[in-house]
């Protein structure tokens, strides 16, 4: 792979680690909520920040990646575990505390990273490291996403809060980040390889690039999940215990 610019790394590196602080940023936030640390909580946050960022790296970094045939390729079943895991984590207690306790605004407007991020694949494309059509300038239009992120961001912080709006935005930036991820598949060098134009995608094999499939995709993933649950309980009416009918007595 064609090795990109310095401050083109830097700034991949940048978007990894700001979105990294939001995410413990808003762990240690439903943590101490109550007053008391909850070392179980703590626990997750650290196990998942492990197998995000710290296995894929080692991985990438020994060369144990870079194999893309004969399938399976090796980052292709570490993205699946890790996103099969980000799945799990979004439906779970941990995911429910998260979801109930970050406002719907924050939750929407933490896609925001998807902006400075889609800058930097073009910078990529720019440097003859990654292929056109997994940015802007050919079939990746995440940047979509970004954009109405900061606008219904916005509007929910000011107090509007209209459920089927948040909806179809998050259906749409989920589709767009699954359009993006299999583009990105089918611009690797694998037998079923759809896009021949060059270069091939080798980022998720490439340390720090490994980080886009294996932290980044799993972030935005992880937090449409949430908002899923976070418009669900507010679509639910709260449970309501009947009372016992008051009864006259008698003189």
């Amino acid at each position: 792979m064609v090795s990109p610019s310095i401050i083109t790394e830097a700034l991949f590196v940048a978007v990894v680690l700001a979105v990294a602080v939001i995410f413990i940023y808003a762990v240690l936030r439903m943590v101490h909520g109550g007053g008391h640390p909850d070392l179980g909580r703590f626990g997750v946050m650290t196990i998942v920040l492990v197998f995000w960022l710290v296995v894929p790296a080692v991985l990438a970094s020994r060369g144990v990646l870079d194999r893309y045939s004969p399938p399976p390729a090796p980052g292709f079943i570490l993205v699946g575990l890790i996103t099969l895991g980000t799945v799990v984590l979004a439906f779970s207690a941990f995911g429910s505390r998260l979801a109930a306790g970050i406002p719907l605004a924050g939750l929407v407007g933490y896609q925001v990273f998807r902006l400075p991020l889609e800058w930097v694949l073009h910078r990529l494309y720019s440097e003859g490291v990654i292929p056109v059509q997994m940015t802007y300038a050919g079939q990746n239009f995440d940047v979509v996403t970004g954009v109405l992120a900061v606008a219904l961001g916005f509007w929910l912080w000011a107090g509007h809060r209209t459920v089927w709006l948040v909806a179809a935005w998050n259906i749409i930036g989920l589709a767009l980040l699954g359009n993006i991820v299999t583009i990105a598949i089918l611009s690797t060098p694998v037998p079923f390889r759809y896009f021949m134009n060059d270069p091939a995608n080798l980022l998720p094999s490439t340390f720090p690039y490994v980080w886009l499939p294996t932290f980044l995709v799993q972030a935005a993933l992880f937090g449409h999940l949430l908002v899923f649950r976070a418009i669900s309980r507010s679509a639910t009416p709260p449970n309501r215990t009947l009372q016992p009918t008051p009864t006259s007595g008698r003189g």
